[in-house]
């Protein structure tokens, strides 16, 4: 990535210095950490650019910690009773426990066993982007043909330079390739970039269950940096777009977590005005700003 933006950048001059945020979702949260780190550290002098921010949605940063939250979200939207809660509380902390030994394959069949418990199986017994609707379409329950047809065709294939090549949204073999990377922890990284000043948006569309924003709350409040004990601290406001109320945000500093109301895993899909407000307040430094009292004579 540092190398195509340092040709890109080549390439298109005119963009050289100006602001520049990393954004993106659900695995975002492993590579957009790993990328801004590289972005911050690394290539800093090599990129002309002025990097200000980054933003991780319904993302996976830390599986410790976010995999026991499976059950406390489930248990919270009545997707299984007490009693499963309860057996799934110890199920969770045994998956914990063998993400901190490194063995990642065991860790990963105990993790995954104990999530399919959750979604009734292999095949998910309701969208696991989106708790409120079916799972229409297995494994992705979306239906992606609209997707997959584009980037089959011809024209387009020309286009991107992979004449062709055959286009899957899910590759077994490069999933298979990444199975190791899964269970790493990112938020080591997200503490370098928070000490070091980048502005870091976290939020979370919470109707999705399989990056839930219990999840994303407890990474948050787990991740080591100098503003930690305040940010565990700190409380809820509530945040409105066109004066409805539509998420709850908590900031300190330059960390911000954001609990998007009545959104999936894809926030900007279910909520695009609150989408694109939530990305203008955080690129303006807007409302997503921590509020400063004022005062009258």
């Amino acid at each position: 990535m540092a190398i195509f933006m340092e040709n890109f950048l080549e390439r298109f001059p005119e963009l050289q210095g100006k602001d520049f945020y990393i954004t993106g979702e659900s695995y975002a949260g492993h590579y957009i950490p790993a990328i801004a780190h590289n972005f911050k550290f690394k290539n800093a002098d090599k990129l002309k650019i002025n990097f200000k921010g980054m933003a991780i949605g319904n993302g996976l940063v830390d599986p410790k910690i976010q995999y026991p939250q499976y059950d406390v979200f489930a248990l919270e939207n009545n997707l299984i009773n007490k009693t499963t809660g309860i057996i799934l509380k110890g199920a969770f902390a045994a998956c914990s426990a063998l993400i901190s030994t490194g063995i990642w394959p065991v860790a990963l069949e105990e993790c995954q066993l104990a999530t399919e418990v959750i979604l009734g199986g292999p095949i998910p017994a309701f969208n696991v982007y989106d708790i409120r609707e079916p799972c229409s379409h297995p494994p992705l329950c979306y239906d992606m043909s609209p997707a997959d047809n584009m980037l089959l065709t011809p024209s387009i294939q020309k286009v991107l330079g992979v004449e062709g090549r055959k286009w899957a949204e899910c590759d077994g073999k490069v999933h298979t390739a990444l199975l190791g990377d899964w269970m790493k922890d990112l938020s080591p990284k997200v503490t370098d970039l928070l000490n070091a000043g980048l502005d870091t948006l976290v939020y979370s569309g919470d109707k999705d269950f399989i990056c839930n924003w219990r999840g994303g709350e407890a990474w948050t409040q787990a991740v080591d940096w100098t503003g930690h004990q305040n940010f565990s601290k700190a409380t809820y406001a509530d945040w409105t777009v066109d004066g409805k109320s539509a998420g709850s945000l908590k900031t300190e500093k330059n960390l911000k977590f954001l609990r998007v109301f009545d959104a999936g895993h894809m926030v900007p899909m279910n909520q695009p005005e609150a989408a694109v407000q939530m990305l203008n307040e955080f690129i303006s430094g807007g409302i997503l700003e921590p509020e400063v009292p004022t005062f009258m004579n």
